[in-house]
């Protein structure tokens, strides 16, 4: 059995911007874009995969909800709330975020200039990651309702 070579990956802002912006299917999870930077198969890495989300000003969230894998925000810029399992913390440039494993979280930008973070999850390929939200909950709060498998 070949294993798959795990090789340096550098991007520069040139090439980060060049990524297609991707989005939810259904526009109830969330308003928000996100750039997939690091995610096996399409980059030779692997153990982890990170990227970079988006959310609007005033409108951007993305909704609550659940996925096995623990999570890290960096925020890169903006400011904005996160929930996680039932408290809400106040973020903005420079703050880092550990979120755990199957915690429910979400993230709200009020502000007026988007709120921009940095993701990183510990498996090799963001299609590992299943988002979860919960039914029933509305859209204001930052929550979702329904299961969606992250793609790339």
């Amino acid at each position: 059995m070949a294993t798959k070579k795990t090789h340096p990956v550098i991007h520069h802002r040139q090439a980060i911007t060049s990524l297609p912006p991707e989005s939810f299917p259904n526009p109830a999870h969330g308003h928000l874009t996100w750039r997939t930077l690091l995610s096996s198969p399409q980059t030779p890495t692997s153990d982890m995969c990170a990227g970079l989300a988006v959310c609007p000003p005033r409108t951007g969230h993305l909704c609550r909800h659940r996925h096995t894998q623990a999570e890290i925000y960096y925020i890169t810029s903006g400011s904005g709330h996160v929930f996680i399992d039932g408290n809400e913390y106040e973020v903005f440039a420079g703050t880092v975020v550990f979120i755990p494993g199957d915690a429910e979280h979400g993230v709200v930008n009020r502000g007026g200039e988007p709120l921009e973070w940095f993701y990183v999850f510990p498996t090799g390929s963001f299609g590992d990651v299943v988002y979860r939200f919960e039914e029933g909950m509305g859209v204001k709060e930052g929550k979702g309702e329904g299961k969606v498998k992250a793609k790339i």
